[in-house]
């Protein structure tokens, strides 16, 4: 250790330090070829020490006298450029016990000589070697505060800011006040209860908290507590507050800047609803009717701060910077640790850019994966698909889809038709509540099965592409999975131009569940058509991925009618041979049953089936061998005996046979075993 020269020494006695003082300071004379300081005559070394009194490799010189920097300022003191802050502790106590025992006060100021004058006089205090030396920013834009707070306990500890007098000084006080009101800021969200403590001029000078203990009278006891203090909350402070609350914010943001990147903020969009999940600070903004206006988006946006809700459906400009920035400033009265302006403006930028360009494109090859083909109720309506169920009026269409609904409620098997668990809504245009309630009672006394069944029920007077929006919002709240429209027309509002299909399929398919449509036939047949198809444009046909038509047959008076479903189309899979169900209905209409049911013994629905099952039917249902000519007579077909002649050749060798060539050619089964 090199000794200390009489102007080091003199420079410690000023601020009333002790021999033995100095000693414990282990303070030590710099050769004069190792200041760093070109223009400085000597300068003695101040060790910084840990809680337990042991050096801590940090040191910072006292120059002596001071000198002159470039910019013309007094320089008193130096340190290694760019070095991180250290808490100077003196060494004159152990600080182990202070720091674990948040009830033990202490005093914070500025200066080691200060900070062990301090201590040497019995006032318990630390020292920051200069207003900002308690914190930095590193190269990797990481803000770094002094490391020994974290070594203290906070939690209402008592804690005294200790400026010099100058601080208080009309014009010159705030660039000394503003670093210390920041370090009491920070200790106070830490939890202490911090106060500045205000050191008056002596004799019309500056004075130091060492100078002031060495005014006679001015002792720690008495003194002391007679000081004039300030909370953090003082009117003095009403300007520092807020110029600190925007240093805090860029601090903050320039932090976020340098640390958040794309895979921060996971954004999902579901039935045009933008969610932004920051879970780096618990932070999800909602963004909800997004819409553009003369060039500027504009949303409803929802803000969620860990599970609480602390801004609900605010109006807010995503193409603008200024109201982004005062939205961000009114965030920060919940939470100022978060950098509330880089998350917003980023999550705008990005919603933006995802509404423009729609879902991310995905890779078709190889490696790609699907999920196998599944039906929300087997066979009619595949998952996540539209599938159309049309018939004339009055054969029962919506009895049958609220039964549908039930089966999906209950995740039960009705009829033969198997349904995958699940939420539906019964979208109505044509009736009320009160007639699908009375239709579910009869449902469920006609099927046990079913009696568990919640199906919940929205009678609808708009056209679909106006509700889509606050359904999508039920969709989403209410985990719908399976949606019934009825019906088809009275939802596109009465429009069965081919624009208002596309505009009704569009929005349909905004709700991203599947859903079962039911839609009506034409009165008349277009010639040349064998089958009706649903009422309107043949883009009904097209935008759907399935069509079923609904037939039924039915003795006027009887409780029972044969229905017959015809598969008319399908996108996903071959077509379903067709599928027969008996219906009964009580008379007093307080129960329905729907049973499977053989369309070979309805008459009128077997001409329904397809050709190649009626003839298989004719040829079995007596075991009689038949020439084309008698099949195509037999059926109604004489017209179309060259459709009879195809259909055989077709299927020969496999549903049926030939008995022998020529002219007198006959057809018979293979299982009749002629």
């Amino acid at each position: 250790m090199k000794a200390l020269s009489p102007d080091h020494l003199e420079d410690l006695r000023r601020s009333g330090l002790t021999d033995d003082t100095i000693t414990v300071m282990q303070c030590e004379a710099v050769p004069p070829n190792e200041v760093p300081i070109k223009a400085a005559q000597s300068a003695y070394r101040l060790p910084y020490f840990d809680l337990a009194g042991t050096p801590n490799c940090f040191t910072r010189l006292r120059l002596v006298p001071a000198v002159m920097d470039t910019q013309g300022h007094k320089m008193k003191y130096w340190q290694p450029k760019d070095s991180v802050p250290h808490l100077y502790l003196p060494p004159l106590l152990d600080w182990r016990p202070v720091a674990k025992d948040s009830a033990t006060p202490f005093t914070v100021t500025e200066g080691e000589k200060k900070a062990a004058a301090a201590c040497q006089h019995g006032l318990v205090t630390v020292g920051i070697g200069g207003v900002w030396n308690w914190t930095a920013t590193l190269d990797s834009g990481d803000t770094l505060t002094l490391p020994l707070l974290d070594e203290f306990h906070w939690t209402s500890r008592p804690v005294s800011i200790c400026p010099d007098s100058d601080a208080w000084h009309e014009g010159k006080g705030w660039q000394i006040l503003a670093g210390f009101f920041a370090l009491a800021k920070d200790l106070q969200q830490r939890g202490a209860d911090v106060k500045f403590v205000v050191l008056p001029d002596l004799h019309g000078r500056k004075a130091g908290l060492d100078d002031w203990l060495l005014i006679p009278g001015n002792d720690v006891v008495h003194g002391w507590p007679m000081l004039d203090r300030m909370a953090l909350d003082h009117s003095r402070f009403g300007a520092l507050n807020a110029w600190w609350q925007k240093w805090k914010g860029k601090r903050i943001s320039r932090q976020a800047i340098h640390h958040l990147d794309a895979s921060d903020f996971v954004l999902t969009e579901v039935v045009g609803l933008f969610r932004m999940a920051i879970a780096k600070h618990g932070v999800v903004f909602t963004f909800d009717r997004l819409h553009e206006q003369r060039g500027a988006y504009h949303a409803e946006l929802t803000v969620t701060l860990s599970t609480t809700e602390i801004l609900d459906t605010i109006a807010v400009s995503l193409s603008s910077d200024a109201a982004q920035v005062k939205l961000a400033n009114s965030l920060k009265t919940y939470s100022d640790q978060i950098p509330w302006k880089v998350l917003l403006q980023k999550s705008c930028a990005l919603v933006i850019r995802r509404h423009r360009q729609g879902e991310p494109p995905a890779h078709l090859n190889r490696n790609s994966t699907v999920e196998a083909l599944t039906y929300a109720v087997n066979p009619l309506v595949p998952r996540k698909k539209p599938t159309i169920l049309f018939a004339d009026g009055g054969k029962g269409k919506s009895t049958f889809a609220l039964m549908m609904a039930m089966a999906v409620s209950t995740g039960q098997s009705v009829a033969g038709f198997s349904a995958l668990a699940g939420k539906p809504l019964f979208l109505d245009w044509e009736d009320d509540l009160d007639v699908h309630t009375r239709r579910l009672h009869a449902i469920r006394a006609g099927h046990p099965a079913l009696d568990a069944a919640d199906v919940q029920y929205q009678r609808c007077c708009e056209p679909l592409v106006k509700l889509t929006h606050e359904l999508a919002r039920t969709i989403q709240r209410e985990n719908i999975t399976f949606v019934i429209i009825d019906s088809l027309l009275a939802a596109m509002g009465g429009d069965s131009s081919a624009e208002a299909v596309g505009k009704f399929f569009a929005a349909l398919r905004v709700l991203q569940v599947e859903s079962l449509l039911i839609g009506h036939t034409p009165k008349t047949l277009p010639e040349g058509q064998e089958n009706p198809t649903v009422y309107g444009s043949v883009f009904n046909q097209n935008f759907a991925r399935g069509v079923w038509e609904l037939k039924t047959e039915q003795e006027l008076g009887e409780e029972s009618a044969i229905l017959g479903l015809f598969h008319r189309k399908s996108n996903l899979t071959r077509k379903h041979l067709p599928i027969g169900l008996k219906v009964t209905h009580k008379q007093d209409g307080t129960s329905v049953r729907y049973e499977p049911f053989d369309l070979t013994n309805a008459a009128e629905l077997e001409k329904a089936l397809p050709l190649p099952s009626r003839i298989r039917n004719l040829l079995d249902s007596d075991g009689i061998p038949r020439s084309s000519e008698q099949i195509a007579k037999e059926l109604g077909l004489e017209t179309k005996l060259g459709s009879v002649k195809t259909t055989l050749s077709r299927h020969k060798g496999f549903k049926w046979s030939l008995l022998s060539e020529g002219k007198d050619t006959k057809w018979t089964t293979i299982s009749s075993g002629k």
